[in-house]
């Protein structure tokens, strides 16, 4: 992962590590789960990157909290059975504001990442 990284400027490469993050998180929805296979990875990813472990795992914590509401894989479909409403309903109406929210996300990373945290 750090060869391609390396290739990108420290503020993409950060946003790179939020992106992976949010798609790791489709194949494990467990955070801890996740935590587990990831963080041995961006932990060190984020030094050889020449930015602050912090900010590794704050786009863990970001690409792990939001998109659990997204992702069939996790708890979505029994909330969905019980609601009584459709998962492609669903999507249909989350999908522009999960879009939204992980802008923010980004922008919030990007923040981090300026400030040095």
């Amino acid at each position: 992962m750090f060869m391609p990284l390396s290739a990108l400027p420290q503020l993409a490469a950060a946003e790179a590590m939020l992106i992976v993050q949010t798609l790791l998180n489709f194949l494990i929805p467990s955070g801890s789960g996740q935590a587990v296979v990831s963080m041995p990875i961006m932990a060190p990813l984020a030094d050889l990157l020449g930015m602050s472990r912090q900010l590794a795992v704050l786009c863990f914590q970001f690409g792990d909290g939001l998109s659990n509401i997204m992702w069939p894989t996790t708890t979505l479909p029994i909330a969905c059975g019980i609601a009584g409403v459709s998962m492609m309903k669903w999507w249909k109406f989350f999908t522009p504001l999960f879009i939204m929210l992980v802008g923010v996300q980004a922008i919030m990373v990007a923040i981090g990442f300026v400030i040095g945290y």
